[in-house]
């Protein structure tokens, strides 16, 4: 326990060693992404500095409130255990609420965060998509394969075995595979993801694949699916990388802005997962509607984040320039 207690504030002195870094960079402008004790070193340092610091948030609770807090609070830890590492969660909350407070720009990744922002921290934010580099389309197969892709961290927040039962629904689904490729260091959790596995037979357990090997995936894939829960999501690149590789998606719950029922780019259940479940069955019995709409996903994924005008605008936000045009 004493041990655990350690680790967990190791952080603190860390604090002092990044301020140091950044009087021997000596930026002018500190861009930050993510909520953490950085979020304080990078405002501390560039008020103290004089300089511009732009914070970025990248998760839907990433604007919450005592976010450290209520996930220890919602926890499976021992009441002990929590009451140790309780005043570290504080901690970390107030330094990084200062932090996000004392920013002079903050980005947001969806219209959700940014009205969090507002409502949490009296700050107004700028949404901006995330910049994807451009992908080597010579690579992609030139036809689809009958593929249901499922990637991500193996994690509770992520559901991969909502997934699974998704294979079993679709069981009579002639000629698809379920591909489900991620990773975890959890031995006891992997196992029993293992396990639950080995009911749908029409499924395979791949294990991580390193990044570099993602879009090859996502290009041979017809239909991508996203079980997390949304509080564990912001702009996941999985979505754009699929979007890239004419893949829609078939979401649970999450649909980021919006997009996918604006822009059709694939179906959201809304968290009900009887809908999920009957959706994705009715999706594989139209192989026809999965390439119309792959087409749709390609033109929007290239327009809205290869495009220079994203790096450009965060340029004009470091300068101190209005943005011309709204993304």
């Amino acid at each position: 326990m004493v041990e655990g207690t350690q680790r967990c504030i190791s952080w603190v002195p860390s604090l002092l060693d990044y301020e140091n870094m950044l009087n021997q960079i000596n930026p002018d402008v500190i861009y930050q992404r993510g909520r953490s004790y950085l979020t304080y070193v990078a405002a501390k340092w560039a008020k103290k500095n004089q300089k511009k610091f732009v914070w970025g948030s990248n998760g839907e609770d990433g604007c919450d409130f005592w976010k450290n807090v209520k996930r220890l609070t919602r926890s499976k830890t021992s009441s002990l255990k929590k009451i140790i590492l309780g005043p570290n969660a504080l901690l970390q909350d107030l330094l990084i609420h200062k932090g996000i407070r004392e920013c002079d720009i903050a980005i947001n990744q969806t219209e959700y965060q940014k009205e969090r922002l507002l409502k949490n921290f009296g700050k107004k934010g700028i949404v901006l998509p995330s910049y994807f580099a451009p992908i080597t389309y010579h690579t992609r197969p030139q036809k689809k394969e009958k593929i249901v892709l499922w990637l991500a961290n193996l994690s509770p927040a992520k559901q991969p075995e909502l997934f699974i039962k998704l294979a079993e629904h679709c069981h009579n689904c002639d000629g698809w595979k379920f591909i489900l490729a991620g990773g975890t260091s959890n031995k006891s959790y992997l196992d029993e993801i293992k396990a639950l596995a080995k009911s749908a037979k029409n499924l395979e357990m791949i294990g991580p694949i390193p990044f570099e090997e993602t879009f090859a995936w996502f290009a041979r894939a017809y239909l991508f699916v996203n079980t997390s829960i949304m509080e564990a999501e912001g702009l996941p690149n999985t979505f754009i990388q699929a979007w890239l590789a004419r893949t829609p998606a078939l979401s649970l719950k999450h649909d980021p802005n919006g997009w996918i029922a604006k822009h059709n780019l694939g179906w959201c259940a809304d968290g009900n997962i009887n809908i999920f479940l009957e959706k994705g069955k009715l999706v594989l019995e139209n192989e026809d509607m999965l390439q119309k709409l792959g087409g749709k996903c390609e033109r929007f994924a290239i327009e809205t984040f290869t495009t220079e005008k994203i790096i450009d605008a965060y340029i004009r936000l470091c300068l101190g320039s209005p943005l011309v045009n709204k993304l």
